[in-house]
């Protein structure tokens, strides 16, 4: 599972690294991103990277938006077998922007939050799907997978990462590689990549969205 995550990284730094052709004007850090708040997202069309926010909590097009809950969260082995993504994995594939995400570990005294980035501390993204509500809004859910051996510890889940253009190029273009062949980047992440530390307590409240929050505890 993924419900938190970090993205402090600066615009420009995302346009150098990503290769993105078309962005929007203005980003703020983000430290404590919630569900159904706002997330920097990436798509590709006819062959040019368009980075633009969508709302985290997938509502197919279909559903009722007053009735559905939003989902945050797709699980990659069963995309096929859900109404809501079955045919999202063919044309409506995105990535979204982090440098980090949380879990929380059982502590003696209540959950601990971890937070989970690269060694090298650079950006990456999450591997996810995209939709369009009834009412125009643009929705989106996040790819998890089997924890590797740094998340696993703390969760049996995590997010989809990709790091390199290759892959996320392979994940965002549609038309050129099916499904079948994108599917094979659905797995972990190299557990000798990344880190770990805990944080502040902070984290807990997605009201909270200070660098504090990413401090180690």
């Amino acid at each position: 599972m993924c419900g938190r995550f970090s993205l402090s990284t600066p615009l420009e730094e995302l346009v150098n690294q990503f290769l993105i052709d078309e962005f929007i004007e203005e980003t703020s850090p983000r430290y404590n991103v919630a569900p159904s708040q706002k997330v920097l997202s990436l798509i590709s069309k006819n062959g040019v990277r368009k980075a633009g926010e969508t709302l985290w909590g997938l509502v197919p097009g279909w559903a009722n938006t007053h009735n559905w809950k939003p989902l945050i969260n797709a699980r990659s082995e069963t995309l096929l077998d859900k109404p809501s993504f079955r045919s999202l994995v063919h044309k409506r594939r995105m990535v979204i922007f982090s440098d980090g995400f949380y879990e929380w570990r059982k502590g003696r005294d209540g959950k601990i939050p971890v937070r989970f980035l690269l060694k090298s501390e650079e950006p990456f993204v999450f591997a996810g799907l995209w939709d369009r509500t009834s009412d125009g809004k643009v929705t989106s859910t996040i790819l998890t997978t089997k924890a590797n051996d740094v998340v696993d510890p703390v969760h049996d889940r995590m997010p989809v990462m990709l790091k390199n253009n290759d892959d996320i190029e392979k994940w965002l273009d549609t038309d050129k590689y099916p499904f079948e062949e994108a599917s094979t980047l659905l797995r972990s992440y190299p557990g000798d990549e990344m880190k770990s530390y805990e944080v502040s307590m902070m984290v807990n409240s997605p009201k909270n969205d200070s660098k504090e929050c990413i401090r180690p505890a």
